[in-house]
């Protein structure tokens, strides 16, 4: 099989749908059989880039009597020497021949207002060429389900396939040197919570500043902060004026989007872990925090149930109290923190990415032979 995948989503580095394309072509490399060819395609500009993104850093340059795999530019020639090609970033270009395109959610359709306009209508306007798709893999059932509906394909052709964390996110040992290392570079307080991923308003950030105010006039002596870790994203302005609305600009920490190789210990470091989200696909981060040990706190809607299962307390994201009630319940209690740790180490075992890249082969395959 001659296996050709679009990686110019690399151009995010390991944030987001490029964590996705990163570990997949990294395990992909390692379970092609003896026959197949990988080549992952990428824009010239993104090449003449490498040392400023990290792509030289992506271990999928391999040659071996198994598997070869490179980067080479996008090209419409290059693709004609391929059997099958993988989108992992939604709507795939023309190609005549297998094709599976990777969608993550359907948020662009469920909650629109949260997304650029023209986003929106670029994604709809190409829904035709995702219903061409030999297979469609997505990250949740609950997705699925989604698509399925909303874009009026036939379930047997949308594959679930469950993301993985990388190995490291794990508990670690921390010397008082890094940990005061970090808490200088990211102006991290002795004891927080910690919420990972972009500032924007689907996250729900205002509801948990919200939570966590209540908690605070519960709470008053409490020395426990709110640390937000991620990049500003659509709209986020309104969550930082919320902050200042409620006074509590000494008590919530914004990070900024922090290095990939130190959010670790920023879980490892974290009281618990808090993800009020209202929609997600998948839901990496609290996988990352239960992989880590770090109790998790999220939200009981869309496709976050399916990861966190009853390994974390789960709460309806609208209802501010309950947030609230759930954070002051595993804050105050160091078994219940022990607890919840002990079973989110148990079930991070359920995923990884070795997993997820043994399961899109298997899709890739049954597309070869049909």
């Amino acid at each position: 099989m001659r296996l050709l995948i679009d990686g110019n989503t690399l151009e995010n580095g390991k944030a987001g749908i490029g964590h996705y394309i990163y570990n997949l072509i990294h395990e992909l490399a390692e379970v092609l059989g003896e026959r197949d060819k990988l080549c992952v395609s990428i824009r010239q500009k993104l090449l003449d880039k490498n040392a400023e993104l990290g792509i030289e850093s992506v271990p999928v340059i391999k040659t071996s009597e198994r598997s070869f795999s490179r980067y080479m530019p996008f090209s419409p020639h290059w693709m004609r020497g391929f059997d099958l090609y993988h989108q992992p970033n939604y709507v795939p270009h023309v190609f005549n021949g297998k094709i599976v395109t990777t969608i993550h959610d359907m948020s662009h359709r469920v909650y629109p207002h949260y997304h650029p306009r023209r986003r929106v209508l670029l994604l709809r306007a190409f829904e035709n060429r995702l219903r061409k798709a030999d297979r469609i893999i997505t990250d949740s059932q609950h997705a699925r389900g989604e698509i399925v509906e909303l874009l009026r394909i036939p379930e047997d052709r949308v594959r679930v396939i469950y993301l993985g964390a990388s190995l490291e996110y794990r508990p670690l040992y921390m010397s008082q040197v890094k940990r005061k290392e970090l808490q200088i570079k990211y102006n991290l307080p002795e004891r927080f919570l910690l919420y990972v991923g972009t500032i924007e308003p689907r996250k729900n950030l205002e509801r948990l500043i919200e939570a966590y105010y209540v908690y605070k006039r519960e709470e008053p002596n409490s020395e426990l902060k709110l640390v937000l870790a991620g990049g500003k994203g659509w709209l986020y302005e309104g969550i930082c004026t919320r902050v200042q609305e409620l006074h509590l600009e000494q008590d919530v920490v914004f990070t900024g989007y922090v290095d990939g190789e130190e959010l670790p210990f920023l879980y490892n470091m974290a009281i618990a872990f808090v993800y009020p989200s209202l929609y997600e696909g998948f839901g990496l981060p609290p996988l990352e925090a239960m992989s880590c040990g770090t109790p998790v706190i999220s939200s009981n809607t869309s496709s976050i149930p399916e990861v966190v299962g009853e390994a974390g307390i789960l709460i309806d994201p609208y209802q501010v109290n309950d947030l609230a009630a759930a954070i002051y319940k595993v804050a105050g209690s160091v078994s219940l923190q022990d607890e919840l740790s002990r079973k989110g180490l148990e079930r991070a075992q359920l995923f990884s990415w070795k997993k997820c890249a043994e399961e899109t082969l298997q899709v890739y395959r049954e597309c070869m032979q049909e």
